[in-house]
């Protein structure tokens, strides 16, 4: 005879009504995603109409770039300001597309998908899986080894490379891709011991390989090196080239005022503004009985414009916390980041961290030192001192690219000795994270910037 046993269980659970849903799903659009929106509301409810936008305070308020090209532009200091844009439309969204033709089931497809935005534009994720699980909301509850798993997956997708989290391994990644032979163990040996020895001469690489691969002949090892020499350092590469013109609006504008002070303000230009058609609205009011049809219309038509108002407010907030907690950016510029998570944003606006999260999500601000996202702005710590104090990744590669702009070109610094530089100035990150920071600046290797 069997026995049934019954358990309860006790769960919570926060539903959210139809109003917040549209507000957040309003608040991670872009500001060329929201416009489309906006279109679809006024075709869709009359009693929206727009209203007059007044003139930005921005004397030149959008950016022209070529969408999905993550190349660089120069500004004052010759800063790469693209470095600090996500420009999505192009390589990331070819990467999002592809993630439905591997069988993946739902929750993994969504753990790639969050992969593939953290990516930089060459294809690499210079993140590690506990940094990215730091960047996301809490309440994603997302586990190391399972973000291990999914960055696997998506080191499968085509460009071959993507996902690595440095030259070394992107290369790696696309030989595994090529048919097993002598040459391609050879080539895979060159990359992982001695791709930093490589000179231009093809002689000398060979005659310097055959010393150290005696087992492999001259034609074997001349093959691995023409095999090394077709690979792609930067997955993302080529992605850009048939585009259309698109032109970026900032969402906020830093400015000095007379006192010195940094100050945000909105760039009225790139928010539609709406409001309720109060003439139709009070010729409704007026007859005897509203029918149910134009009552939902009114209400649809109040939610809209607040959910506008919502995500305005929420950004100008945000942009305010930014500009308050990295000062010394606007002063200084890369290198005077401050580590600063979305959590640290969440609990100081008090808001949750999902919401920050999508506050960032394709927004941008322009400063006298160019236009950036929003996200650029929120960067991990990658050292200590004794303070307990953290230095972000921007600041420690804007240090490394200065090392090494003021070295000497007759004997430059190897990766070892940056390190050891680093350290003197407070910074102790280990040579291989060096290397990875190089690469993703696009800084070749010592012996290959010796003059």
């Amino acid at each position: 005879m069997s026995v049934q046993s019954f358990h309860l269980k006790l769960k919570q659970t926060q539903q959210l009504n139809q109003t917040m849903q549209q507000s957040l799903r309003v608040l991670q659009m872009s500001g060329i995603e929201l416009e489309r929106e906006v279109d679809d509301w006024l075709q869709d409810n009359p009693l929206l109409e727009r209203s007059e936008t007044p003139e930005a305070p921005l004397e030149q308020n959008t950016v022209s770039a070529t969408v999905g090209s993550r190349n660089k532009i120069s500004g004052d200091d010759a800063e790469d300001i693209w470095a600090t844009i996500a420009e999505e439309e192009d390589f990331i969204e070819y990467l999002h597309k592809q993630v439905c033709e591997h069988p993946l089931t739902q929750i993994e497809a969504a753990r790639v998908h969050i992969l593939i935005d953290f990516l930089d534009e060459q294809g690499y994720l210079t993140d590690s899986i506990s940094e990215v699980i730091d960047h996301c909301p809490l309440e994603w509850m997302l586990d190391e080894d399972e973000m291990r798993e999914a960055l696997d997956q998506l080191q499968t997708f085509d460009p071959p490379g993507v996902g690595a989290a440095s030259l070394m391994e992107s290369l790696l990644l696309q030989l595994q891709r090529l048919p097993a032979s002598p040459a391609r163990q050879c080539a895979a040996k060159i990359v992982h011991m001695h791709l930093d020895d490589l000179s231009k001469s093809v002689q000398q690489n060979i005659a310097k390989l055959k010393k150290h691969f005696p087992d492999y002949d001259m034609a074997v090892i001349q093959t691995a090196l023409d095999m090394v020499a077709q690979l792609n350092p930067f997955p993302a590469y080529g992605f850009a080239s048939a585009e259309p013109t698109s032109y970026i609006q900032p969402d906020v504008i830093i400015k000095e005022d007379k006192d010195g002070k940094w100050v945000v303000q909105s760039n009225e230009a790139a928010w539609p503004r709406i409001q309720i058609n109060r003439e139709l609205t009070d010729a409704l009011k007026e007859e005897s009985g509203v029918d149910s049809v134009w009552r939902e219309k009114i209400q649809e038509a109040r939610q809209k414009v607040e959910s506008l108002e919502l995500r305005k407010s929420t950004v100008l907030r945000l942009a305010e916390y930014i500009v308050e907690k990295q000062e010394d950016f606007f002063v200084f510029g890369e290198i005077g980041l401050t580590p600063m998570l979305l959590k640290d944003a969440a609990r100081e606006l008090d808001v949750a961290e999902s919401t920050v999260s999508r506050a960032v999500n394709q927004k941008y601000l322009s400063c006298p030192r160019g236009l950036f996202a929003l996200r650029y702005f929120f960067t991990h710590a990658v050292s200590a001192d004794e303070s307990g104090e953290g230095v972000s990744q921007g600041a420690v590669k804007a240090m490394l690219a200065q090392l090494i702009a003021g070295e000497n070109k007759k004997k430059p610094y190897s990766d070892e000795a940056i390190s050891s530089l680093l350290k003197q100035q407070g910074v102790d990150i280990a040579r291989r994270t060096v290397a990875k920071y190089r690469e993703t600046l696009g800084i070749p290797p010592a012996s290959q910037r010796k003059g």
